[in-house]
């Protein structure tokens, strides 16, 4: 649902909720019977104050909140089905400085492995 359509039909919830016409809500907002109905009815694009003032006379509080939007990495899309879970969970249990300890030995493996090939492909 976009804000624009849930605005009338929120505003309307709420003031059903709280037992108003649209000349209460009006009233105890400070604003005409004619801009509840004009918004209720998706006719107009109120602001967000005036949409929090009319939600407060109706004893309610607008609460809006924006959520960052999740990226999808399609590289990591494809990998997924191949992942072994259970080696994550493992290293997940273990602590940072273990899993510190074991990167820095895997890195002094590769090095050495590196060496070991130079040697054998004769450079030095």
């Amino acid at each position: 649902m976009t804000l624009r359509t849930s605005i009338p039909s929120l505003l309307r919830e709420a003031r059903n909720r709280g037992a108003l016409s649209q000349r209460a809500l009006a009233d105890f907002a400070g604003t005409a019977q004619s801009v509840v109905g004009r918004i209720e009815a998706g006719l107009t694009s109120p602001t967000v104050e005036t949409v929090s003032q009319l939600f407060e006379a109706a004893g309610f509080d607008l609460k809006m909140e924006i959520v960052p939007r999740q990226t999808v990495d399609p590289v990591i899309e494809a990998y997924k089905p191949g992942i072994d879970r259970t080696l994550l969970v493992e290293n997940l249990r273990r602590s940072v400085d273990e899993r510190l300890r074991i990167n820095a030995e895997v890195q002094l493996f590769g090095n050495e492995l590196r060496r070991a090939m130079r040697v054998a492909e004769g450079t030095p």
